[in-house]
C-alpha cells in the first residue's frame, strides 16, 4: 500500500513504521551477504569443476556492503549526536561491539576449521601462522607497511572487513572533530585510523580499488537524502531514476574489475535513489519478519561462509549441484547459530563495556542502535 498524498513536504525518515526504507536497507544487507555466499559457492563448484564461467556476484555484494555501510554510519552519527550525552566513547564502543561480537568468535572458529580441514588433508587448506591470526584479530589485514599482512587462513574475504573497520574510526573521529565535541580525541583517533582507508581511496594495483571512495559516496548520499523534501513526485522520480542508474552502472563497470572507481558514482546514486523511492511505500511491511531474520545473521554469514564452502567442496566434490546447495545451506545454518550467541547480543556487549567505563549512557533505552 502506498503512503497517502499527505506525505508531501515531509523529510526523509528511517522510522520503520512510516515507510519501507529501513526494511529495504535490511533487505539489501541480507541480499549482499547471500550474494557473497552463493557467488563463492558457485565459483568453488560449477566454475572450478564444471567449466562454468566464474561469477563476480561476490564482488558486487561487497560493493553493496560498502555503500550501505557509509549510508547507515552517516545516519548513526547524525542521529545519535543530537543527544548531548552521546560521546566519541559511546560511538567507538558501539562500533567495536558491533564488529567484534561476531568477528572474534568467527576468527577462532575459522582457525579451528582450518586445522581440522588441514588434518583431514582437504585440498586448498594450509595452516596459517599465529602472527597472521593476531594481525587479523587486530584488524591489520591489508594494512600498508610492515604491520600489515594477508587475510588469515582460508578466510580471504576478511581483507575488506579491515578496511571498513578502520573507516568507522577515521570518519567517526573527523565527524566529532567537526561537530566540536571530543575534538582532541576525535583528531587523534582519525590520525590513528587513517592509514588503511586512505590507502584504499585512490585506485592502485595493490589495493582494493577505492572502496573508501564508495563508502564516502554512501555517507554523503545520506545527507543529500535528509535534505530532500519527500513527496509523491520525488519518490516516483527516484524510483524511475534508480532503474536508469542501475543500467548506467552496468554499462560503466568493467567486468573483472568490479571495484573500479569509474562506475562507483552510478552505483551509489542508484542506492540512494532506491532508498528515497522507498520513502513512499509500505509494501515490505508484511515481509519485515522474514527480512529481519535473514538480515540478523548476514554479517556472521559473511565472516564464516568462505571456510565452510571450501570444506564442503573438499569433502563432497560431486555431484556439483549437491555440493553447491549443501555449501549454501550449511553456511547459512552455521552463521545463524553463531549469530544467535554473538552478533545478536552486540547491544548488550556495548552496554557492558560502557558500564566498565562508567558511562552515563548505559540504560537499555539509550543503547538502542541508531542503525536501521
Amino acid at each position: 500500500m502506498t503512503v497517502s498524498t499527505e506525505m508531501s513536504s515531509k523529510m526523509f525518515s528511517l522510522d520503520r513504521t512510516k515507510n519501507d526504507t529501513s526494511t529495504l536497507l535490511d533487505l539489501l544487507r541480507a541480499l549482499a551477504a547471500q550474494m557473497v555466499c552463493v557467488g563463492h559457492a558457485w565459483n568453488w563448484t560449477f566454475a572450478q569443476f564444471g567449466g562454468a564461467e566464474p561469477t563476480l556476484i561476490p564482488e558486487i555484494g561487497v560493493l553493496l556492503f560498502f555503500v550501505l555501510s557509509g549510508f547507515v554510519i552517516a545516519y548513526t552519527l547524525h542521529y545519535r549526536t543530537k543527544s548531548a550525552g552521546y560521546s566519541l566513547l559511546n560511538y567507538c564502543v558501539e562500533r567495536v561491539a558491533r564488529i567484534y561480537s561476531a568477528y572474534a568468535p568467527a576468527l577462532f572458529l575459522i582457525a579451528a576449521l582450518d586445522y581440522v580441514a588441514f588434518t583431514l588433508g582437504l585440498p586448498s587448506f594450509q595452516l596459517d601462522s599465529l602472527t597472521s591470526f593476531f594481525r587479523n584479530l587486530l584488524m591489520l589485514q591489508g594494512y600498508p607497511g610492515e604491520w600489515g599482512g594477508g587475510a588469515f587462513g582460508s578466510a580471504g574475504q576478511l581483507g575488506t572487513l579491515a578496511i571498513e573497520f578502520h573507516i568507522y574510526f577515521f570518519i567517526g573521529g573527523l565527524f566529532f572533530l567537526c561537530r566540536g565535541r571530543n575534538r582532541i580525541a576525535g583528531l587523534l583517533l582519525a590520525i590513528a585510523a587513517g592509514a588503511l582507508p586512505l590507502f584504499h581511496f585512490a585506485e592502485r594495483p595493490n589495493a582494493s580499488h577505492s572502496l573508501f571512495a564508495l563508502w564516502l559516496l554512501g555517507f554523503g548520499g545520506y545527507f543529500i537524502a535528509i535534505n530532500m523534501k519527500i513527496d509523491r513526485l520525488t519518490t516516483v522520480a527516484c524510483a524511475v531514476l534508480s532503474f536508469f542508474l542501475f543500467w548506467r552502472w552496468r554499462v560503466a563497470h568493467v567486468r573483472g574489475d568490479e571495484y573500479a572507481l569509474a562506475a562507483q558514482p552510478y552505483f551509489a546514486m542508484w542506492f540512494v535513489s532506491l532508498a528515497v523511492a522507498a520513502q513512499g511505500q509500505n509494501w515490505l511491511l508484511r515481509a519485515r519478519p522474514v527480512v529481519e531474520f535473514f538480515a540478523g545473521y548476514s554479517y556472521t554469514l559473511f565472516l564464516v561462509h568462505y571456510t565452510i564452502v571450501k570444506i564442503v567442496v573438499g569433502l563432497m566434490p560431486s555431484p556439483l549441484w549437491m555440493t553447491f546447495t549443501t555449501a549454501i545451506v550449511i553456511s547459512n545454518l552455521v552463521a545463524w547459530l553463531l549469530a544467535r550467541a554473538t552478533e545478536a547480543n552486540h547491544k548488550q556487549f556495548a552496554g557492558w563495556i560502557l558500564q566498565r567505563f562508567g558511562s552515563s549512557q548505559t540504560r537499555a533505552e539509550e543503547l538502542k542502535e541508531a542503525t536501521p
